[in-house]
């Protein structure tokens, strides 16, 4: 039996310093500016309201005054007073929004396809898509889809999804800094009445979040805050 014992200590204790061996040294990100909009099916006549938020260098998010700016404005018009984006005539091109924080300027482009006609885009039927890819020796994989859901969002992982039972203290977040726990959800984790699934396809809902509010889904060895998966969180 004390074998035994000091067999499930050293176990625990050699994942928990494999964990801090693969410590993160800087949560800091880059400065960023994320557009929330849907431009499919968006047709000649129609318009749009720039729908963005503005992301610091520790991922919180700041107040900020956004310029637009159309590449073709034959094309796609801006109207930078009321923030509005306007379908002119069947084409692509891409706009630009800019805003200045801190004496930097921040840019971020959306490739925008205006048709003749269509289903005009609902700002409520957005789907949000990632990739789980690892960031360390634990494995940490997989595809999933986010949709909006009464009070809350719906994320669907696929088959290949893959969170890694060997790691101590595993947990999953939802987040605008991949590197840092600092104003993150929790959202799973090893403990929790409802269990962990490590492999394959699930669908979890989480209440309370928007399905803008997030850009980025993680794992994480919890005990020792070091991030082993990441995904960033796209439009579909």
């Amino acid at each position: 039996m004390k074998v035994l014992q000091i067999v499930l200590v050293f176990s625990i204790l050699f994942g928990l310093n494999s964990c801090i061996k693969e410590d993160i040294v800087d949560d800091q990100i880059e400065e960023s500016i994320r557009i929330n909009n849907s431009f499919s099916n968006f047709t000649v006549g129609e318009t749009i309201v720039l729908d963005a938020f503005f992301f610091d260098n520790l991922g919180m998010k700041q107040t900020v005054v956004f310029d637009l700016k159309s590449n073709n404005p034959s094309i796609v018009e801006i109207e930078n007073s009321t923030q509005k984006i306007i379908a002119k005539s069947k084409g692509t091109t891409t706009i630009v929004v800019s805003a200045v924080y801190n004496g930097k300027q921040i840019e971020n482009t959306a490739t925008i396809t205006v048709i003749e006609s269509g289903t005009p885009p609902d700002p409520n039927n957005v789907i949000k898509i990632g990739t789980l890819v690892k960031t360390s020796s634990y494995a940490s994989a997989g595809d999933f889809e986010i949709t909006a859901i009464t009070g809350g969002i719906r994320i669907q992982f696929a088959s290949n999804y893959v969170a890694d039972q060997n790691l101590p203290g595993f947990a999953m977040y939802l987040t605008n800094n991949p590197n840092s726990r600092t104003g993150a959800i929790k959202i799973d984790a090893q403990g929790d009445a409802d269990g962990v699934i490590y492999k394959g396809a699930f669908t979890m809902d989480v209440m309370g979040v928007g399905i803008n509010d997030f850009g980025y889904l993680t794992h994480w060895c919890d005990p020792f805050s070091i991030k082993v998966g990441e995904a960033q969180i796209k439009n579909k």
